[in-house]
């Protein structure tokens, strides 16, 4: 039930954090379509354009710091990527490392040469070559 409750909370600051940076940016849309005919050129205005603009776009980069706040698991991990390798990290073992086989990788080289076809297309006509690598 606790785990609900933080996610309900966690869900609903999104919501806010999201209505409060995109409300501005609807007020002046509404405003703009209500006053349609004038045209409001005023250094405000603008400033207040630029304003919601750069706050509704932020909104998308407000949502990792509202989850660091908020969530104890995310700031551990955020926090154990940050010390990149440093310090001590837990054994994680993937499945396929518990078998018993063993894979070893080898290179195969090759001792013929590889040959190539190169076609060269000059004025509609096609030439073939063939090039040892």
């Amino acid at each position: 039930m606790d785990t609900r409750k933080r996610l309900a909370k966690i869900v609903l600051v999104f919501v806010g954090l999201f209505a409060l940076c995109w409300f501005p940016n609807h007020v002046l849309y509404m405003y703009r379509s209500f006053h349609y005919q004038q045209m409001d050129l005023s250094v405000g205005h603008l400033v207040v354009t630029l304003l919601s603009r750069v706050l509704s776009f932020s909104s998308s980069c407000v949502n990792p710091f509202a989850l660091y706040l908020l969530s104890e698991s995310f700031r551990r991990h955020f926090n154990s990527q940050l010390q990149c390798g440093r310090g001590p990290r837990p054994e994680r073992q993937a499945s396929y490392m518990h078998s018993t086989s063993h894979i070893r990788l080898t290179s195969i080289k090759k001792t013929l040469p590889t040959t190539a076809i190169i076609a060269l297309a000059t004025n509609g006509n096609t030439n073939r070559q063939e090039v040892a690598l």
